[in-house]
Order: C-alpha cells, then structure tokens, then sequence
C-alpha cells in the first residue's frame, strides 16, 4: 500500500486500541498485536517516557504501579493521573497510543498515511470533545477528523452489506469501557444522525470483568479483596488474577464454564465459574443498555418496527447473552460483523480513504515534538509481541523476503511491496483476466510447499513430499488419490497442516475485490474443537477465521467445495501485500479430513455458494 495514499482509521477504545488502512485495493486492520487489537495501556517509566500497548503490559507485569488502564473514561477530568510518581493528563496518555500507533504502521507501509480519522463516542459533548481534540496535537498528528464511533460502524456495514437510501437502523455499541446508542438513517452523502444519542459511561467489557472478579472473590471469602495493593508481590498477584478474569469471560463466550487457577499468598486457588453464573452477573447491565437503546428510538419519534436492524460493534457485543438480549427485546434482526471489536477502525478507515479523494489542502502527519508526549527511549524498534501457538494460527517457519506478484523480489525482511502497484479491481475489467493462482493439488505446486506442524514439536515443519506419507507429532497426513491429501489431527495438542511459499512472499492485493480461497473438502471425521482457516503474510502478520461450524456441517464422506471470499481474511488482519502462507487449517482437537485443489479463484467471492464472512466467526 505503500505506493499509493491510504486512509488510517483508529479506534482509541478503553480497554483495547484498533487501526485499520484502506487504499485502493480495500480496507483491512492493521496488525497491532497478535490478536490484531493492542492494549490501551500505558507504562511511565522512573525517568517519565511511556510506552504504550503489549510493551507497557509486558512493563507493568513487573511493576503494576507504574500502568494505567482505562484513560480514556477521565478524559476532561481535571485532576490528573499520577504515575509512578509523574502527573499525565488523559489526553497525553491517548496521545502516547496515537504516536506510537502511527510510527509502527509507518514502518509497516513505508509511507505515511494521507487522512486519519479518530473516532469518539456520539454521547460525549463538547466539553469532552475539545480534550479529545488535544490528542492528535499532543501526538503531533495534523488534519486529523474526528467523527462519531456510531457513524464509523455504519460506514463499515454499508461497505459490507449496502444499506438502502432511508434504511433506518439503530448502532448497539457496547466497547471495554462505554456503551453507546444511536439512530442512523442512510444517505447517498452518509449517515445522518436521528434523535438524541444515549450512552452509559462505566458501562463494558471492564465492568464485567469487575463483576466477575467480584464473583470469584466472594467465592473465596474475600482472599482477593483483602490483597494490599502497595505490596510489590500483592500487586502482581492482583494483576494476575484481574487478567485471569478477563481471559475468562472471553473463553465463557464459547465455553459452557471455565476453571480459574488463581495466585494468592496461602498458595494457589481454584473456582469454576459457569456461563448461566457470568450471565446472571450481567444481565442487569445488558438490561440497561436495551433500555438506553428503547429511549433512542422514541427520541427519534421512531418505533423498533421502523429499524432495519440492530448493528452490533464492540467486542463486548460478541458475548452471547448480549445479541440474544438485544434481538429478544426488539424483536429485529441483529446484524453482528465478523469482528464487532474491528468494526468501527474499519468504517473510520473507509472515511479516511474518501477524504483523500476530496480536493484540499493536506498537511502530512508530522513527528511527535519532543515537548508534547513523553515519548519512548529511542532505542530501536519497541519489543515485539508473540504470537500464540494457534490464537494467530501458530507462527510457522519465517520467510526471509520478496514481493513476487506484480514486481520483482526485494531482499527487505518486512515484506515490502515493489515499486509498480498491481491494478486495481476497478480497472481489471479492461486488462488481462485474473488468473487462478493454484497452491496445492494433492502435490507441492511451485513456489509453494504442503507441510505439517505441532505445538509438541516445537512447530517444527515437516514437508509432505510428493505422494508420501507424513507426520509430525499429534498430526499426520498421506495422499488420498491424485489431487488430495489426508489429513488427521490426534487431538493431542495443537497442530496444523499449511501451505507456504519456499521463499519470500507474494503480493495478492488483486485478489482482495472478488476471489475467494477455494479448497475441496471431504470430511472424514468432524472437530471436536476449535478449528480455523488461517492465511499469513509474513510472521508476525496473520488472519485467522473460525471454520468450525463449516467443517462440521460437511456430511462425512461427502466432497464439498469451500469458498472462503478473500476479504473476510482482510477484514481479519490480513495484509495481502506479502502473503507468504495462502492456506492454512489448526486445532487441537481430533478431526480427520481431505484437502484437494486448493487455490485463490478470480471472482468466486460472489458466488451464490460462497461461505459468508459471519459463517466465520
């Protein structure tokens, strides 16, 4: 994307932060840490520099004293915060974020973006709204736009599901920190606000971790409440325990209960807390936000028949109980994009991209100025982050370079692109049609390679070979006929079967519009857990999407054609500027099944038998 403009969307949530760019190959997120968001974290360190994201996490879990979570709700609050000892305004705090933000996606595109848009909550006055102003100045970021998160996710779903001109729908936006309402009616020119939008401060994903941390204290008599927050050893244990929480409530969205191992000074303790329990905790908050939502319809003189739909953002919104609330009480289709914690960066993106097309004076982003944000130590490049063995699909053997499609290869380690861009989807038309880009048929087609990996390996690859068997700890793989691989998962542990360049990375921006990563399947045995199709472009860079239900829905024996519409990977993160791995299947559970004839096909994204992206979630 690097040799034309790009819009950057940013999304400054209070609990996690997201980006997205979109150019005129479309939009996708920006790769931020291994789950795609980063933490909105901040870490002073004793001589007053901040860090910002996974590295303050990583900072503060040696010293919780010196982090501050959750900022952005003090926002306008005159009182400042005091760090480990140094007094920050929450405005330089979120400017902390926004720099670091932008220098890391400048390394990743080479350029720096032509429009940002920020995005805030529809709620917040002006009084809240000046302070937010102050962000992008202290961050030394010009002609930044700011518009309202609401506003920023319809963008997104009219992108994705084209709303019809008058289509009245209602945003349920329910974040880490904040929960807003808002009534949209569609317009050729954009989206106009009806009504009064309502939010509820200190209403998210943070105070349901509250509640559940609250729940697991009672169950243990008050043993975490009772911990001393200026004890060093206390405090980390404290920090443990809140992160313990939050993994919790994420893993109760798919799992019927979860057993917490939690650190105390009288040795470690045990609680199992079940899904029905973290419902009932909640539910009287959801309550809330449904009424919060009915008093934003009347306020439009609207009534719920009138909506469309229900536009769900927020990662929160993904607990199960909250859309199954939302639509029970209204009675309306509840539409939940394939990432809701992605989808407001995403339509800011898509703004950010119009405004490029706008003739008017630009002035690019500068450099942070020394005397705005404390700024980090400059010591080369922040540390990076990890990725987990398969929460980003598992990180595979790491390609050294080379953007082969529409250019030549280039020895940079970061994968980047040539100096002649592909052509667009809007000019393919009149040029040479797409061809499909096959990358297995049973057999190695070159430059790529089928292989193997396991966790109890090390992730150690091991390359099929041509017409032979294969293993590699808990998975193994033989031919099965001419043009197909079977493949079985033991269940031991996690393991994936993948398909990589031998060197290098391709650039596939062309395939972004309308082709789809087309694969036959028979399934032999269906998953007993988790199991995602994953592409990677360039470790650490990855997108992953849940194809669980997909695999299981297959009848055993029978041979159906998956279509997976290359966007929804893009949505995920996927940068297809320097896609070194174009297929990829993980789980850990046992599953048994037959990969044949896998390519990336030119306009099959559209085909009435295409799995749509929120199948994949």
């Amino acid at each position: 994307m690097s040799d034309v403009g790009y819009g950057l969307g940013v999304d400054l949530g209070t609990t996690f932060t997201a980006a997205a760019v979109c150019g005129h190959t479309g939009t996708r997120m920006v790769p931020l840490g291994p789950d795609i968001v980063t933490p909105s974290v901040a870490f002073a360190r004793p001589d007053g520099t901040l860090l910002t994201g996974a590295t303050a996490e990583a900072a503060g879990a040696t010293d919780p004293t010196r982090v501050s979570r959750g900022h952005k709700r003090r926002l306008g609050d005159p009182t400042p915060l005091v760090i480990g000892g140094t007094a920050y305004s929450p405005a330089a705090l979120l400017a902390a974020q926004l720099r670091d933000l932008v220098s890391d996606l400048t390394a990743m595109e080479g350029t720096l973006p032509e429009a940002v848009v920020l995005t805030c909550p529809a709620v917040w006055g002006p009084y809240r709204r000046e302070h937010f102003d102050e962000v992008p100045r202290l961050a030394g970021i010009s002609g930044v736009r700011m518009v309202t998160e609401p506003e920023a996710a319809a963008m997104h779903y009219s992108v994705e599901r084209r709303l019809g001109d008058g289509e009245l729908v209602a945003v349920y936006d329910l974040g880490g920190g904040t929960f807003d309402a808002t009534i949209l009616r569609a317009r050729p020119g954009g989206m106009e606000i009806l009504g009064t939008p309502e939010g509820i401060e200190r209403l998210g994903g943070m105070d349901f971790d509250e509640a559940l941390l609250a729940h697991v204290d009672s169950r243990l008599d008050g043993a975490i409440d009772a911990l001393d927050p200026a004890d060093p050893e206390a405090a980390t244990a404290l920090a443990t325990i809140r992160a313990l929480c939050v993994r919790a409530k994420e893993d109760l969205s798919v799992e019927p209960d979860v057993t917490l191992r939690l650190p105390l000074p009288g040795g470690p303790r045990e609680v199992n807390v079940t899904r029905v329990e973290f419902n009932d905790m909640i539910r009287p908050s959801v309550a809330l936000t449904t009424e919060a939502l009915h008093r934003t319809i009347t306020s439009a003189g609207l009534r719920p028949t009138d909506l469309a739909g229900v536009l769900m953002a927020g990662g929160s919104s993904r607990i199960p109980l909250v859309p199954q609330m939302v639509s029970a009480t209204f009675g309306k289709p509840v539409r939940v994009s394939l990432h809701p914690k992605f989808t407001v960066a995403l339509g800011a993106a898509a703004l950010a991209q119009a405004a490029i097309t706008v003739p008017s004076p630009q002035t690019a982003p500068a450099n942070v100025t020394p005397d705005a944000v404390p700024s980090a130590t400059s010591t080369g490049r922040r540390p990076k982050w990890l990725l987990p063995a398969v929460g980003a699909a598992a990180a595979v053997v790491v390609a050294t370079t080379a953007v082969l499609t529409g250019g030549s290869d280039t020895g940079d380690a970061g994968g980047s692109t040539s100096s002649a861009p592909p052509q667009s989807s809007l000019s393919r038309s009149a040029a040479v049609a797409l061809p499909d880009l096959e990358v297995f048929t049973g057999r190695d087609v070159g430059p790529y390679t089928g292989l193997l990996g396991a966790a109890e390996d090390g992730w150690a690859s091991t390359a099929l070979g041509a017409g032979r068997a294969a293993s590699n700890g808990s998975i193994s793989a033989a031919p099965d006929g001419a043009k197909a691989i079977r493949v079985s998962w033991s269940g031991v542990g996690p393991a994936q079967f993948y398909v990589q360049r031998n060197a290098g990375s391709s650039d596939l921006r062309p395939y972004v519009a309308d082709s789809a990563l087309v694969v036959d399947v028979v399934v032999h045995r269906p998953p007993t857990a988790r199991t995602a199709l994953a592409v990677h472009c360039v470790f650490p860079c990855a997108a992953e999407l849940d194809a669980s239900s997909v695999f299981r829905a297959i009848k055993p024996g029978q041979k159906r054609t998956l279509k997976i519409p290359v966007r929804c990977f893009t949505d995920a993160g996927l940068n297809a500027a320097k896609v070194n791995t174009p297929f990829l299947v993980v789980t850990a559970g046992t599953f048994e099944a037959s990969f044949g004839d896998v390519r990336w096909k030119a306009g099959a994204a559209d085909d009435a038998d295409a799995t749509p992206c929120d199948d994949l979630r």
